[in-house]
Order: C-alpha cells, then structure tokens, then sequence
C-alpha cells in the first residue's frame, strides 16, 4: 500500500500546489511508483503546469459513481517516467470525506499518493503511522495563524505532522518581516521538513510547465532534500 503525503495550508497563496507537485516529481525521479491527486476542486493548478489540463477528462467522482474504471481516471504525465496524475473532481469541490473511500485503490496501485488538499482540509479520512501531513505556511503571522487554525483540527494524531516553510528569505528575516525557522517551529509547536527559500526561478519553471524541484539553486536543493526526507521515513 503506498503512502500518502497529505499536503495541506490554512490559507491560500502559501504554495500549497506548488509544493505537492514538487514533492509528487520528486518521488517519481526517485523510482517511486507516484500519483498525484489534486483534491482543489474548480481551483486546480497541477494539472497546467503538468500540460494535462485538457486531457484530463474523467475525475474521482467518475470512478466512485462506477461511470469509469480508476486506471481510466489516470493520466501518464509526459516526460516523466512513474508519475501519473488524478483529478478528484473537474467541475466543483467535493467533501474529502467523499475521495476518501477511493484512497485504498489509489493506494494499491502506488508508491507514494501525493494529495494537493483543498485549504483549510487536513487529510482523507483516517490516516496511518506511515502516512505524512505536511502543513505549508509561510514565515509570517497571517500565515502562521491560518496554519496554526487549521491544525487544531486535525483530528487523527497517527499520522505525522511536519511544516513546509516557503518563501522565506534572508532579507525578510533580518529586517523583521518574516520569523526564522526556528520561531517558526516553537510557535507553531511542529518541526519542519524544509524551509524554500524566495526564488524567482519558481515562477519562471512554472511558464516552462515545470515543477519548482525542476527549477534551479537553493530551491531545487531544499526540494530535493524534502523528498528524501520523506522517503526515509517508515
């Protein structure tokens, strides 16, 4: 049975999508049997960036209505090798409490599950040990605010819990705009898998329809390293 990283955020604008789709790339070049389920509704990203936005025709709902077969809902993503791509729902939200009766078969046939949730949703239903919550926030108060709402929500402690700090950048840390990782961290009461740094070459691999852990520098390296983390774990 894979795994699933649930990637989750208390609000929007935090790179919520932008990380999933990372993290989802960067198991598939790690040899890991990978899908990506974009559970974002009408607010889809995933599927531009990945150049599948009009193939994808059939969704989750398809499959759970029994009108397709899940292989059917699908999609081998080009040029990268392992990764298929999934559509919770093409047309409007769905309740996750909904998708989470389809997560055993998408589990059963991978690696590594891969859910860009909705903001302010935490997870698919009950989650196990081996499965990962990954909250993303960015290093400022709104920010940690909405993150730190939405974690009094979760409501199974099983799985683990882990921050992904984006757009942090040394210059807002100085100057006091943004808290360091480590504030971070006490005042959200959780440690951090990765802290990805402010880098314009994120939206520029975007406009190439490539992921973030395909652009360059220190964002690419702080991806990488998220990655691996995760797959070391049990």
């Amino acid at each position: 049975m894979g795994k699933i990283w649930a990637v989750c955020s208390g609000s929007g604008g935090v790179g919520k999508s932008t990380i999933a789709l990372s993290l989802a790339v960067g198991a598939a070049k790690a040899e890991k049997k990978t899908i990506l389920l974009d559970a974002s509704g009408i607010s889809r990203s995933c599927d531009l960036t990945l150049g599948l936005e009009s193939i994808v025709v059939l969704d989750m709902v398809d499959v759970i209505a029994r009108q397709a077969d899940i292989n059917a809902a699908l999609y081998r993503v080009p040029r990268r090798e392992g990764l298929r791509f999934a559509c919770a729902s093409l047309h409007e939200g769905v309740p996750v409490s909904e998708i989470s009766t389809i997560k055993p078969a998408l589990c059963a046939l991978c690696d590594v599950l891969v859910v860009d949730l909705p903001t302010g949703q935490t997870g698919l239903g009950t989650m196990r040990r081996e499965d990962v919550r990954i909250v993303v926030t960015r290093p400022d108060d709104a920010s940690m605010r909405a993150a730190e709402r939405l974690m009094m929500h979760v409501e199974s402690k099983e799985a683990g819990m882990y921050l992904a700090i984006n757009r942090i950048s040394r210059n807002g840390v100085r100057t006091g705009a943004q808290y360091d990782v480590r504030t971070v961290e006490t005042i959200l009461d959780c440690p951090s898998l990765a802290s990805i740094p402010e880098d314009e070459s994120v939206m520029l691999a975007a406009r190439k329809a490539r992921a973030a852990i395909e652009a360059g520098g220190a964002v690419r390296k702080a991806l990488d390293a998220m990655v691996s983390a995760l797959l070391k774990m049990a």
